[in-house]
């Protein structure tokens, strides 16, 4: 057998079956592989190997690398063979060998062969053609630079946006609520002038321009709000929740001392959260909860949590109007109203708000609802490991 490997043969430990056996599984593997020794002759040649470098296996048995490899790879695997059997290591590398003229890419794996005595006696390698996975990584390389370019393009728009939109919420501050309270102030200086004047109508019209406008007013700040969510930064902390709802609640028993509501509060709950943003977030569902709970004689608002597999859920639920549950997933946008203004005033804005608190968190929030039954308010936050 011309092909076989001579130094299997030592101490007599295979048959000719045996080697038969072992070269025909050497050359079932999807690669390239070879043995040479110490002197730097092929001592085993896969077919594998001899049709990559042009040749058969028969011509490379006893011959040095030089008279079979190209020139230059040559020297290169006549010093890291001499070096391995020195340090009895082992290697890995990728490598690109030019098979029919064309460049390819191969993962190598050497080893040192050793004899009964524990001497380093040959060196044995394997390559196996990568190169359409190297193609692959390169392909995803470049996606990953075009997403990461297309990132920060995408970044540098929302900084230009970001600074828009501070110009326009100066604006909205300033040049549009100056002439609202200009309005505002001209309407209760000629309500004070016509004072006593039983003109019914006017006086209803100057008391719907009062109105207007302080609605306005609010809407104003509202989106104000809503736009600085985002501009301020977030300052993590462990913060008592159940301590910003029982200031929430005291602020809203303050501002209607005629309402009787039972709120149920836990004595604390705490959480990782931005203090200022939580506050926002909690005085919108608990002014909610309240003033949805307007017309209800038994008037009930729930803040508590559960926990839901590592996180924890915040829910505020009250026992007031409700709402439609197919209006789930649309409550939470600006502007969206499902009572009518003369029942229950607002500017449609406080959730938009609470959502976007919530997401700045890493959180959710969604609601269950149905009209006439009250609605319960759910909301988590990034669980920190």
């Amino acid at each position: 057998m011309q092909n076989a490997i001579p130094f299997l043969q030592h101490g007599a430990a295979l048959g000719d079956k045996d080697r038969d056996l072992l070269q025909a599984a050497l050359e079932s593997l999807p690669a390239a592989v070879w043995v040479v020794d110490r002197e730097g002759r092929y001592r085993y040649v896969s077919q594998t190997y001899a049709r990559l470098l042009d040749t058969s296996a028969e011509h490379c048995l006893g011959k040095p690398m030089e008279d079979v490899m190209p020139a230059s790879l040559a020297r290169i695997y006549r010093v890291r063979h001499q070096q391995m059997l020195e340090s009895k290591s082992r290697r890995r590398f990728e490598q690109i060998w030019t098979v029919n003229g064309e460049p390819r890419w191969f993962e190598v794996h050497m080893n040192c062969l050793y004899n009964e005595e524990g001497e380093a006696v040959a060196v044995s390698g394997y390559a196996r053609d990568v190169t359409q996975h190297m193609e692959q990584q390169e392909a995803a390389r470049r996606i990953q630079g075009e997403l990461e370019k297309r990132v920060a393009e995408r970044t540098q728009q929302l900084r230009v946006i970001n600074e828009e939109l501070e110009a326009f919420s100066y604006s909205v501050s300033h040049d549009l609520r100056a002439p609202l309270r200009q309005i505002a102030g001209f309407a209760e200086l000629l309500g004070s002038r016509l004072a006593g004047w039983r003109d019914e109508t006017a006086a209803s019209h100057l008391q719907h321009i009062l109105d207007t406008t302080r609605h306005m007013d609010g809407l104003i700040a509202d989106l104000l709000q809503l736009a600085r969510i985002n501009q301020s930064g977030l300052h993590k902390t462990r913060v008592d929740l159940a301590a910003l709802a029982r200031d929430v609640v005291a602020q809203l028993r303050c501002d209607h001392p005629t309402r009787t509501v039972k709120v149920d509060l836990p004595e604390s709950l705490h959480a990782e959260c931005d203090a200022g943003l939580m506050r926002i977030a909690l005085d919108n569902l608990l002014g909610n909860a309240w003033k949805f709970t307007g017309k209800q004689p038994d008037a009930q608002i729930q803040f508590g949590s559960f926990p839901r597999g590592e996180q924890t859920v915040y829910f505020v639920r009250d026992n007031g109007a409700g709402f439609d549950a197919k209006n789930a997933e649309r409550i939470f946008g600006a502007f969206q109203r499902f009572h009518r203004a003369s029942d229950f005033p607002g500017t449609g804005v406080g959730l938009a708000t609470v959502r976007r608190i919530i997401s700045r968190h890493g959180g959710q929030i969604w609601a269950e609802s149905a009209a006439g039954q009250g609605a319960t308010f759910y909301f988590t936050l990034e669980t920190l490991n």
